[in-house]
């Protein structure tokens, strides 16, 4: 004797009763029986062996159960090989049918326990967008002209806020300063320092030609944590009243913080380099600065 069926002959689902669909939605309720029931279909007929080496994750206790679950769907042949029933059939065909379904539709099912990890992952996402902002970046770089002029706009606004405040910034550092002047020097060198010196470094250490017009683009815009610093700064100034939680220096340190991220991300997409040899980079740059600052604050005390 051979097979109790032939696979050629598809069974249709308008022939099926309800107590058959019943035991259809019954049986492919486990994704571990559809993935049984798909296994059949593909290979036509298997032996308990075959199943057992697919589905090495189930005992054999279990695998037995999840058969006798698929007893209306699958049959044995006189080898105890096991094949898809005319029931079977119908229901890989309602898979079939589903599963083209949904992708046709662009409908995904996601669990709640999908949706926390989704919000999770979106939630860290925009954190991560907001201190490493690479699309920004990738933006500014393909516009140099137009981000020249946006950044000259935050250069002129820290130099307006430095310059009322009476204030210079010597690396990240603010000092309190009589002549106007030294505001200037201060901005501006701080932003030729980082554009030049970086890309010094990134020419040393990667072997690379040096041109440094893309970084004096763009790096006034890794300098907007200390105009908003220096924002706050002069708006104390003009208030009566403590309204600042935090010291002056205190917002610029973590002004630096923002700062080192969005530097490093400015490299990154200027430079077309791994964010971890970008960071190497700027961290060197960042180490002068301090010196630097740490230096003039030592001779003005």
């Amino acid at each position: 004797m051979g097979k109790k069926n032939e696979l050629d002959s598809s069974p249709q689902q308008e022939d099926i009763s309800h107590s058959e669909e019943e035991i259809i939605y019954t049986a492919l309720g486990s994704q571990i029986r559809r993935d049984i029931l798909s296994f059949i279909n593909k290979h036509q007929i298997v032996g308990f062996n075959e199943l057992r080496k697919k589905f090495r994750s189930l005992k054999v206790g279990s695998l037995y159960h999840q058969l006798n679950t698929l007893k209306e769907l699958i049959e044995q042949d006189d080898n105890k090989k096991y094949l898809l029933s005319d029931l079977g059939k119908v229901a890989i065909n309602l898979m079939i049918l589903n599963k083209d379904h949904i992708e046709a539709s662009n409908v995904k099912l996601v669990t709640k326990k999908d949706q926390e990890k989704s919000f999770t992952k979106k939630s860290l996402e925009i954190i991560i967008s907001f201190f490493l902002p690479r699309k920004v970046f990738q933006y500014l770089v393909s516009e140099p002209l137009r981000t020249f002029f946006e950044g000259a706009i935050i250069i002129g606004a820290m130099l307006f806020f430095a310059i009322d405040s009476q204030l210079v910034l010597i690396g990240f550092y603010p000092l309190d300063v009589d002549e106007w002047y030294f505001s200037v020097i201060g901005i501006m060198g701080l932003w030729i320092f980082l554009a030049l010196f970086t890309e010094l470094l990134y020419t040393l250490f990667y072997k690379r030609k040096y041109n440094p017009v893309k970084l004096l683009v763009v790096v006034p815009f890794t300098l907007l944590p200390s105009m908003i610093a220096l924002f706050f700064i002069w708006l104390q100034t003009k208030v009566s009243g403590t309204f600042l939680f935090l010291e002056g220096q205190i917002l610029i340190i973590l002004g630096q913080i923002w700062s080192l991220s969005l530097m490093t991300t400015a490299v990154s997409q200027s430079k077309e380099l791994t964010m971890s040899r970008s960071s190497l980079v700027v961290l060197f740059t960042f180490y002068l600065a301090y010196a630097i600052s740490f230096i003039f604050m030592g001779i003005n005390q």
